[in-house]
């Protein structure tokens, strides 16, 4: 079996490919950065997929692992098969992690919001509370005269996210919402 080092760059061409294939339609910016002491991917897009959908797939390019107990890093390979090989190659990934940032447009959470307004709107407590982004700043500042208020607000704004992570963006849109 043959040993092969795909470099951080190189990586991340592999790892885009990937990801195009995996998610069409979704544009996804793949950077490689290489250190004193190591090298990462960082793997951006708005809307699309879930962090956890895109990091089963990028995961497998991480060439090292990190165990925080003994404050070691230990470096691994991977068996791949390339196209026309008959039996895999052992490969060491140059990109050591990845890292994942998924950014949610403006017109994805205003129809989160109003996912958001529905579930507010179904509970006994929360029922006829506004729930949106444009009333950030008045929460604001009810918050410094009036602690309390600001309650609803960060609870809104959970709700946001716990559906951003749990409803997929189609067309910028979430599912059931139209």
């Amino acid at each position: 079996m043959s040993r092969q080092y795909i470099n951080c760059a190189d990586t991340a061409k592999l790892m885009r490919a990937a990801l195009k294939a995996q998610f069409p339609g979704v544009k996804f910016s793949v950077r490689s950065s290489v250190y004193s002491g190591g090298a990462s991917i960082n793997v951006s897009w708005t809307d699309g997929p879930f962090k956890d959908q895109v990091e089963s797939l990028a995961e497998r390019y991480e060439g090292a692992t990190f165990d925080g107990m003994n404050d070691l890093k230990e470096y691994h390979t991977s068996l791949v098969y390339f196209d026309g090989d008959p039996v895999p190659r052992e490969v060491r990934y140059g990109s050591d992690f990845v890292f994942y940032n998924r950014d949610l447009s403006d017109e994805y959470v205003q129809a989160l919001s109003y996912e958001g307004q529905q579930v507010l709107d179904r509970n006994q407590d929360t029922s006829g509370q506004v729930f949106g982004l444009q009333t950030q700043y008045k929460a604001a500042v009810l918050a410094s005269d009036y602690g309390t208020i600001y309650g609803p607000y960060i609870y809104g704004q959970n709700i946001v996210y716990h559906l951003s992570q749990h409803i997929p963006a189609r067309n910028n849109q979430p599912m059931g919402v139209k």
